[in-house]
């Protein structure tokens, strides 16, 4: 048993409780998008992935009664993905999946549930980029808070996703492949991907596709060879860093191809793949093929980062989608979205916090302010009209110097529309154009205004080489962040998928809305899926030396998170029903 802190010092605990991350902070903004180009440009020429081929190979058998631990012959294992972000969402989350039991309601009914003698962490362990103090902060030390310790040990596996990459995976290996402890949970993977051999014929499988990338040679060989160990009757759960088959459509024809491409030359029989896991997009969805097979695809990334709407999400997907250049695809399976949390009804409502929210996030009002001011400047210049006083001559070098700037902030504004891949191109530019327009008639509307107030409050010695940038910087630190709050909610809505959509909610860092999953096998190997949600995050406070309660933490107020079932019970038999 670890020594109980007995203060709050980061010293004694061990880690710094971090708040939520800022997604619009400057700082942020160009720390995040540093790391992200270098690690991009380096995965593109080294993969560490081929390096661990010389690590164990095998799968992790729990498949016995030394595995199940349970007098019942029943075989829990928790799924969570994106955790690693402000600590209270985290520890929220956190403390679900270490208590012992949860007693979890859907319509009326109460369902007992057990904590997972597994954990599968899918994806994005922290925020905003991996490093050894990111992942003590904002993963370990929320777990193991919740969880010092435990007379029945639990075991851990987890998959990188594209945050886990962002230092190329160093710091995502020495945490998750060196059997470290994570409180009551002890990692047990030698390689960023695993299989592990689970009760009554079910196996979990979890696939690491680095930045999105086609799967690596060694780790196809590592899971043909698991594939030759399946039995007949056998069933797959398949853990996958995105749910490529929401990003896979008309926009993304060959999002699907690598997941495609591993069923087909990996999986013996496809009947066998019965469920597929994903993070990545921040909230719940499930969607259900309508086919013999049935299978279920599910998305549970609620485990701790911001919430990312659900109103975007299509109704039905067909898989692999026919716009796909794959010759060797097999004929298009429809799924249909069967429940989604928050409900989009919710997601839309949503949207508009981000005109509050956007002031949230430090120092970025300095950014439209500085842009604001450079412009007023610049179009002060070129066309003195604007300012009533006619003070400068427009010559050649001030148009050109107008032009420039104003390219140079549309190039910006082009840049941010284009983290929206799936969308083509024109409407990139369109988009970003609309954006352009509405910050320059401000600008305009500023310089104009500014010297229409001195003249009529007789300020003219202030003169209009102070009195524009000072107007215009004052103008877009002010009003500035609220155009782009408009932006965001209006760019939201262009065609069926939405522009910037992930920026309008990274904005506004909603810490509620959790969830995760609780997987039961039993005695006679049916599998049935708990999807649980956390509405509100708590709130914690350090608890001292309590010897009642084995947290580190209590909530404040004494109100404990209060957990339900997003929809009821899935069951998932091992194979298709009219082929049983």
């Amino acid at each position: 048993m670890p020594t109980r802190p007995e203060t709050e010092d980061p010293a004694a605990l061990g880690f710094t409780p971090r708040s939520r991350v800022r997604w619009l902070a400057p700082g942020m903004l160009v720390r995040t998008g540093a790391q992200v180009a270098v690690s991009t440009l380096f995965g593109a020429f080294t993969d560490r992935r081929e390096l661990q081929s010389i690590e164990p190979a095998g799968a992790l058998d729990l498949s016995g009664p030394a595995g199940t631990g349970a007098a019942d012959g029943e075989f829990w294992l928790d799924y969570v993905a994106d955790v690693g972000d402000g600590f209270d969402a985290t520890a929220t989350v956190a403390s679900q999946l270490a208590a012992d039991e949860l007693e979890l309601r859907h319509g009326g009914h109460e369902y007992p549930t057990k904590a997972g003698e597994l954990l599968v962490m899918g994806g994005d362990e922290c925020y905003p980029v991996a490093s050894r103090a990111n992942y003590t902060d904002r993963l370990v030390g929320p777990y193991r808070m919740m969880l010092p310790w435990t007379d029945r040990p639990r075991k851990l596996v987890a998959l990188p996703g594209n945050h886990d990459w962002y230092d190329g995976l160093t710091s995502f290996l020495k945490q998750f492949c060196q059997g470290r402890w994570i409180g009551g949970w002890k990692t047990v993977q030698a390689r960023s991907y695993f299989a592990v051999k689970l009760p009554g014929g079910w196996w979990l499988w979890g696939i690491d596709i680095q930045l999105g990338t086609d799967i690596d040679e060694p780790q196809l060989d590592y899971f043909r060879g698991i594939a030759e160990q399946l039995r007949p009757d056998d069933a797959i759960i398949l853990c996958w860093a995105m749910p490529s088959w929401v990003e896979s459509g008309p926009e993304n024809p060959e999002g699907y191809a690598p997941m495609e491409f591993f069923e087909r030359t990996v999986i013996p029989n496809r009947d066998m793949l019965r469920v597929s896991l994903s993070g990545d997009y921040h909230h719940y969805s499930r969607y259900r093929g309508t086919d013999e097979a049935a299978q279920q695809k599910i998305t549970a990334g609620g485990g701790g980062a911001f919430l990312f709407g659900t109103h975007h999400l299509p109704n039905e997907v067909r898989l692999p989608p026919a716009e796909s250049h794959d010759v060797n695809k097999r004929a298009p399976v429809t799924y249909r979205l069967e429940r989604c949390y928050p409900s989009k009804a919710t997601s839309r409502r949503l949207r508009w916090g981000v005109f509050g929210s956007i002031y949230r996030n430090p120092g970025f009002w300095a950014v439209p302010a500085a842009v604001y001011l450079l412009l007023g400047v610049a179009l002060g210049r070129a066309f003195p009209y604007l300012a009533g006083d006619r003070w400068w001559a427009t010559s050649v070098s001030d148009l050109v110097l107008a032009v420039v700037l104003v390219a140079a902030v549309w190039a910006g504004l082009a840049a941010f529309t284009g983290l929206s891949r799936k969308q083509n191109a024109a409407r990139r530019r369109a988009v970003s154009g609309a954006h352009l327009l509405a910050h320059l008639v401000l600008v305009v509307a500023t310089v104009a205004g500014v010297e229409l107030g001195a003249d009529v409050l007789g300020w003219a010695a202030l003169g209009s080489a102070a009195a524009i940038p000072i107007g215009a910087g004052v103008v877009g630190g002010l009003v500035g962040p609220a155009v782009v709050a408009l932006y965001l909610v209006l760019a939201d809505r262009v065609g069926p998928i939405g522009v910037n959509t992930t920026e309008l909610y990274s904005a506004q860092a909603i810490q509620d809305f959790k969830c995760f999953l609780r997987l039961r096998i039993d005695a006679d190997g049916a599998l049935t899926i708990f999807p649980v949600k956390v509405e509100r995050a708590v709130r914690w406070t350090f608890t001292g030396g309590d010897p009642g309660d084995r947290r580190w933490y209590r909530p404040a107020g004494g109100v404990e998170p209060a957990p339900e079932l997003i929809e009821p019970p899935i069951t998932v038999p091992k194979r298709p029903v009219t082929s049983m």
